[in-house]
C-alpha cells in the first residue's frame, strides 16, 4: 500500500548539525527507514506543507492540515502525518472531525517525538516507522484518527499531552490506548472508535473560559454574549458555581449552545441539572477538544438542535457512564 507522508515539523524534523538548528524534510526523515520499509512492503510518497513548532499553529492552520489529509485519503492513501508534540491531540482530533467516515477508510496516523532528530538516542524514527506501518495494515481503516507514540496506538479524541519531558508523554486515560505497535506487528484493538460523523466547515467564533475560583459572573456574561457557541471548562461532574447559574440560563434562553468541559474525565452529556441549566456535557472530551468539535457541530450554519446531536454522537463514554449520556 502506498502511504502518503504529510510532514508539518516539530521536534521530529528538528535537527542541530553543530552550527545551529535546521528542519529536515519528510524525505529526509523517510530516506532513514528505506530498509525497514521495503522489509514491510509499504511505499511512501512526501508532501511537506509546514514547519515550526505546533504551538504557533492557528486552528486555520490545522485545518489547512487536515485538508491536505482529506485529500490523500480521497486518492486512496493510508496518511501518516508528522506533527509537533505540543497540539498534535489538536490537529488530529480536528482531523477527526473533518474527515469522512466510511468502512474501509484508508488508516490516518499522526506521530511526533519528544526527543530531536540529533538527540543520542532520538525517538522519532521509531514512531515515524510504527506510524507508516500502521497506515499501510488493513487492520487500521475505517478507524478514527489515530496518533502513535512509543508503541501505542491513541484514538485522537481521547489522547492528551500529560507530560512535557519523558518518552511516554501520551495518555488515554482512563479509557486506555486503542492498540499497539511491535516489531512491526499491529494490534488495534476491539474498541478502538470507527470514523464517526464529520463536519463540513468550522463556526469562528467558539470562545473557550476556563471558570476558577471567585470568577466575575460578569466576565462569563461578555464572553458568552451573542455567540452561537462557548465552551466552559468547570469542575468535577460538571460542576458550576451558583453564581454563573444566571449568565448560563440567560445566554441558553438567548439561544447560545453553551457547552461544559471539565478537567477530570466524566462522560456526562446530559443530566436534570444541565437542562435546568441550560447547558450540554462535552461527553469526556477536554475542554480544548470540546471547543474544536463545537466548532464543527455549529459548522455550516447548523442549528443547535442538530450541534447537541452531532456532539452526543462524538461523546467518550465508558460502558458504566452510559445512564449519564443520554
Amino acid at each position: 500500500m502506498t502511504v502518503r507522508l504529510i510532514a508539518t515539523g516539530g521536534t521530529i524534523s528538528s535537527h542541530h548539525d553543530g552550527r545551529g538548528w535546521t528542519e529536515l524534510a519528510g524525505s529526509e526523515l523517510v530516506a532513514e527507514l528505506v530498509d525497514d520499509l521495503d522489509r514491510a512492503g509499504v511505499d511512501v510518497e512526501v508532501v511537506d506543507v509546514a514547519a515550526g513548532p505546533s504551538s504557533h499553529l492557528s486552528v486555520d492552520d490545522m485545518s489547512a492540515i487536515a485538508g491536505h489529509v482529506r485529500d490523500a485519503v480521497a486518492d486512496g492513501h493510508g496518511v501518516v502525518v508528522t506533527h509537533g508534540t505540543d497540539t498534535i491531540e489538536l490537529t488530529s482530533f480536528l482531523a477527526d472531525l473533518l474527515l469522512p467516515a466510511a468502512a474501509d477508510r484508508p488508516p490516518v496516523v499522526f506521530t511526533g517525538s519528544m526527543r530531536v532528530h540529533s538527540h543520542p538516542q532520538p525517538d522519532g524514527p521509531r514512531n515515524l516507522l510504527d506510524a507508516l506501518v500502521v497506515a499501510g495494515d488493513r487492520a487500521a481503516r475505517g478507524r478514527g484518527v489515530l496518533v502513535c507514540v512509543d508503541g501505542l496506538l491513541h484514538a485522537a479524541a481521547r489522547v492528551v499531552k500529560c507530560d512535557a519531558g519523558s518518552l511516554d508523554a501520551f495518555s488515554s486515560a482512563p479509557l486506555g490506548p486503542v492498540g499497539t505497535v511491535q516489531g512491526g506487528t499491529v494490534i488495534v484493538h476491539d474498541d478502538a472508535p470507527l470514523a464517526g460523523p464529520h463536519a463540513t466547515d468550522l463556526a469562528p467564533d467558539v470562545p473557550l473560559l476556563t471558570v476558577y475560583p471567585g470568577i466575575d459572573p460578569s466576565e462569563v456574561a461578555r464572553t458568552l454574549d451573542g455567540r452561537r457557541g462557548a465552551v466552559l471548562e468547570v469542575f468535577g461532574d460538571l460542576n458550576v458555581p451558583r453564581t454563573l447559574w444566571a449568565p448560563i440560563h440567560e445566554a441558553w434562553r438567548a439561544g447560545t449552545l453553551v457547552v461544559l468541559a471539565s478537567r477530570p474525565f466524566t462522560g456526562t452529556t446530559r443530566s436534570e441539572g444541565l437542562d435546568l441549566l441550560g447547558a450540554v456535557g462535552a461527553g469526556g472530551l477536554t475542554a480544548q477538544k470540546a471547543r474544536l468539535a463545537t466548532m464543527a457541530a455549529l459548522g455550516g450554519g447548523a442549528g443547535r438542535d442538530d450541534a447537541i446531536e452531532f456532539l452526543h454522537a462524538r461523546r467518550l463514554v465508558r460502558p458504566h457512564d452510559e445512564r449519564s449520556s443520554a
